[in-house]
């Protein structure tokens, strides 16, 4: 069972989540202050929580790091949702822990790819915040610098990058190289290490960077 929780501003729109199908609760919160969010997290201890950007009264980038501060040991995956997009607010959320951004709706309307995708321990983006990471990633980390930071990658690692690089998903890159799924993650979360990345996309970036792919 996925346990999603829904935070937003009294004024707002319920989004379209009648998709999502049977594995998933919903829970709704209009926040009138801080406290109320962390009793609704108290309450309904979500995997992850839908964030309206527009929180009234606070920064939902803020507002998301205090999240993942206070969660204790159930700790939900946060995606933040904007009716529109600000230059840089994805970099911004990717240092605060959010791991999904979605701008309006997701492609097609379909929430259910979203929130099981977040809920695998993946990410989610809409394509003008994955443009501006991209964009934000070069700026922070030019071409020049990938060369180094490549030595450090073995030649699995190697292997795997390039692959999801090319768009391929953790199953794919696993039955790809003969792997299991979370031998696949180990890989990815230790290069994100490696090379001080936060999320796939930027790991995605590197490699064309770097002239990996």
């Amino acid at each position: 069972m996925i346990r999603l929780l829904v935070v937003l501003a009294p004024a707002d729109e319920r989004p379209a989540l009648s998709d999502l199908g049977p594995g998933v609760e919903i829970d709704h919160e209009a926040p009138l202050s801080w406290g109320d969010i962390v009793l609704a997290l108290d309450r309904f201890e979500p995997d992850i929580v839908l964030l309206w950007r527009a929180v009234p009264g606070y920064d939902a980038i803020s507002v998301a790091s205090d999240i993942l501060r206070v969660a204790g040991d159930r700790v939900p995956a946060v995606i933040i949702l904007a009716e529109t997009y600000a230059d840089g607010d994805v970099m911004a959320a990717a240092r605060a822990g959010v791991r999904g951004y979605v701008v309006g709706e997701p492609c097609g309307g379909e929430w259910n790819p979203v929130v099981r995708a977040v809920a695998s321990g993946e990410g989610w983006l809409s394509p003008v915040a994955a443009g501006d990471l991209l964009k934000s990633v070069r700026q922070v980390d030019p071409p020049e610098n990938g060369a180094q930071a490549v030595v450090s990658l073995t030649e699995r690692e190697l292997s795997v990058v390039r692959l999801l690089a090319g768009g391929c998903s953790n199953l794919e890159i696993a039955d790809e190289l003969g792997l299991s799924q979370s031998t696949i993650k180990t890989h990815v979360s230790r290069m994100l290490t490696k090379l001080d990345l936060r999320s796939r996309t930027q790991l995605a970036a590197f490699a064309r960077d770097a002239g990996i792919v």
